[in-house]
């Protein structure tokens, strides 16, 4: 979403959508520091503010994780058929990932933590910074989205990119201006009367 001033809140949380496709614009450092001071300002357990940033633009870089995540998409869907439209966009995203201008890993510090906390405990400490820096992202006029896929190289990138063992990777979110063919329009979500209930369920 292209801005030419203030945008409110509401206008950028209703028109946010995934962007699997990129053009070669440059993104600028200004802001990449933008949308990581947005994603800071999360809440986090405890503010504990486990959160780890790591922004990729070295090219060499890039090219081993794009295999590693398309190793990863391929075995994903390799006994799905015809792809639906999701899944052909995430297709040509797997096979261009190398192409983005800059990829954002989010991480997880565990520290000293125990470890016994189950996966949807600890991703309410990153989870939420991510939607921040998605959605200033969306602000500036950058498409992103939220990926997994590379986590099943989990060993391997941290091994890559020198991250301790007491830090989890949680996303890997490529960041870049959508491609001139990228539809943005709203997204299609189901109705509140669909998934909302009042006090019981259903």
């Amino acid at each position: 979403m292209t801005t030419g001033g203030e945008t409110s809140l509401f206008e950028v949380v209703h028109s946010q959508r995934a962007v699997r496709n990129f053009s070669d614009r440059p993104v600028s450092d200004d802001a990449i520091e933008t949308v990581l001071g947005a994603a800071v300002k999360a809440p986090s357990a405890g503010n504990r503010q486990p959160w780890r940033f790591l922004v990729i633009r070295d090219a060499d870089i890039k090219w081993r994780l794009s295999q590693w995540y398309l190793s990863a998409w391929q075995a994903a869907t390799a006994n799905m058929g015809e792809l639906t439209q999701p899944y052909r966009h995430g297709k040509q995203l797997a096979e261009q990932m190398e192409i983005v201008p800059v990829l954002i890993l989010a991480c997880i510090d565990h520290g000293q933590a125990d470890y016994g906390f189950g996966p949807v405990t600890r991703g309410a400490s990153i989870y939420p910074a991510i939607q921040n820096l998605m959605l200033a992202a969306w602000s500036l006029g950058l498409g992103t989205v939220l990926t997994t896929l590379h986590t099943q190289y989990e060993n391997e990138i941290k091994q890559l990119l020198n991250i301790p063992e007491s830090v989890e990777t949680a996303a890997l979110i490529p960041v870049g201006y959508p491609a001139d063919d990228t539809h943005l329009g709203n997204s299609r979500r189901k109705p509140l009367s669909d998934v909302v209930f009042q006090d019981r369920w259903g």
